[in-house]
């Protein structure tokens, strides 16, 4: 299943909250790609093709441009709202043949973080801000298109797919394949088998590569020094974390900050 996208531009993202009884309505469409992380309360989306579907606390919903819709809440609903546009001479978002495609799952952490970059990097008019608002946006709806599509068409992947959220959970800490192949009743052989058949890297790649994502993006914050950013990425030796770094990205940590300031 073929997916490549090019992201014209972010329209606007943003935390928003829409008070009690307050209802917001696109009777001809939305116009932009956009999708919905809820942070707090509920809200009643009415699709003109008749679909009326609630979303609550952690569901995120995808909404394509000819979406038309009412909003109803019947108290505070707060979230993150992030609306794009693509070019349009790349493919269109697979993901949205229909006019919403809503994620209900317990564990929608990841897209909650990359939500919240979005929407800070957006917001911050630093400079470079809105390119890194299009990375972090490029790497929220990868993630999504493969977890939630590509993955339901491969039928081992639901087993592998908790042990795969338990690395974006604890990605911090230490990770041990037998403690990751439990979690899938596999053998740990066979673990490490349908892993690398299903996601071309190992468990503990994957875990590195989160590690090195986070890193970029306390890096881009400019609020912690190296050894802070190697402690909240679950380094104890900030040698061992500058090492790494400089292996995954060819420079080290503190040439990565003087490039973005």
């Amino acid at each position: 299943m073929e997916f490549n996208i090019d992201i014209k531009k972010i329209i606007i993202a943003h935390e928003f909250v829409l008070d009690r009884i307050q209802k917001c309505a696109y009777p001809s469409g939305r116009g932009n790609y956009g999708f919905v992380y809820t942070l707090d309360g509920n809200a009643q989306y009415r699709f003109t093709n008749g679909d009326n579907v609630t979303v609550t606390k952690g569901n995120m919903l995808f909404l394509s441009p000819d979406a038309a819709y009412t909003i109803i809440t019947e108290k505070a609903f707060r979230h993150y709202t992030v609306n794009f546009d693509i070019h349009q001479s790349t493919s269109k978002l697979c993901v949205l043949d229909r006019p919403y495609l809503l994620v209900t799952e317990d564990n929608t952490e990841r897209f909650r973080r990359l939500a919240e970059e979005v929407v800070s990097l957006w917001a911050s008019k630093r400079s470079g801000c809105e390119m890194q608002a299009v990375g972090r946006l490029y790497e929220l709806l990868s993630a999504f298109y493969y977890d939630r599509i590509i993955a339901d068409n491969i039928p081992s992947n639901g087993r592998l797919l908790c042990a795969k959220e338990y690395i974006e959970k604890h990605f911090k800490g230490s990770v041990s394949l037998a403690e990751l192949a439990s979690l899938t009743d596999m053998s740990v052989t066979n673990f490490r088998r349908e892993w690398k058949k299903h996601y071309n890297n190992t468990p503990l790649a994957y875990r590195d590569s989160l590690r090195l994502s986070f890193a970029r993006e306390l890096l881009s914050s400019g609020y912690y020094n190296v050894s802070e950013i190697a402690e909240k990425c679950g380094f104890d030796d900030v040698g061992y974390f500058i090492r790494f770094f400089r292996k995954h990205t060819g420079i080290t940590p503190y040439k990565y900050k003087q490039q973005l300031f």
